[in-house]
């Protein structure tokens, strides 16, 4: 079924007139920028969480670890992303008003101009009006304990496929739950090799007409073995 559109990333066209991102210097936008987008691009829209790798957003941008780096110090800076340092990865949460269509965004808006996170991390506001499904959840988890994307892509592909069918075509976490169904795909078409000798003794075991002859010779030795016994026992009485 084709879809009615082609997967794209928003981003709010008063970004650019925005007081907190203006704050950036100009040299540094359009590297902010592009790592803003990619982050985006992996976000959740529920719990405005993503961890991409610097690795991940350096081949989609070009650009190198350090000038991502510098890149979400000054996001950092703009309020617009907090980021945690998890184990082997970093935790980013974007500001609820740079992401289009989330539901909590107007709300905090009003609540904090001052553009902080503290609302959108852990509020009551962002929990009486969104719905955490499993799928966020399992995230959730993984991501608390240390675990990395390849981590929680794993975990989610513990789950039924029809699990994770229904959460794309809900929009919930469309990124890891697709991962998820190719890792599924991919640990149910890995095949290994069999070693020939063990196959083709397999298939003489199996062939009824070999079966056949192993039963007759089992039984003529079996006959043979109680002939000898009969005549040495005869022997040692005369």
């Amino acid at each position: 079924m084709k879809q009615k559109y082609d997967p794209h990333i928003r981003v709010r066209f008063d970004l650019f007139d925005d007081p907190q991102f203006r704050t950036i210097p100009n040299k540094h936008k359009a590297h902010c920028l592009c790592v803003l987008i990619c982050l985006l691009k992996f976000v959740n829209n529920k719990t405005l969480q993503c961890y991409p790798r610097k690795a991940t957003i350096s081949s989609m941008t070009g650009l190198s670890y350090s000038t991502i780096y510098r890149a979400t110090i000054w996001l950092i800076r703009a309020k617009i992303v907090s980021k945690k340092r998890l184990p082997s990865t970093l935790l980013y949460t974007i500001n609820s008003k740079y992401i289009v269509g989330n539901r909590v965004s107007s709300h905090i808006d009003n609540r904090d101009r001052s553009g902080g996170l503290s609302d959108v991390s852990g509020g009551s506001l962002y929990n009486k009006t969104t719905t955490i499904t499993i799928i966020d959840k399992l995230i959730k988890e993984v991501s608390d304990k240390g675990g990395d994307q390849s981590k929680v892509i794993s975990t989610l592909a513990t789950l039924p496929a029809d699990t994770l069918k229904k959460a794309i075509k809900e929009n919930d976490n469309i990124f890891y739950c697709s991962q998820a169904i190719k890792e599924q795909s991919e640990k149910r078409g890995k095949l290994v090799d069999i070693p020939r000798n063990i196959v083709d003794n397999f298939r003489k075991k199996a062939h009824f007409g070999y079966q056949q002859v192993i039963h007759k010779r089992k039984d003529r030795d079996g006959r043979e073995a109680k002939t000898k016994d009969f005549l040495s026992k005869f022997n040692k009485k005369k």
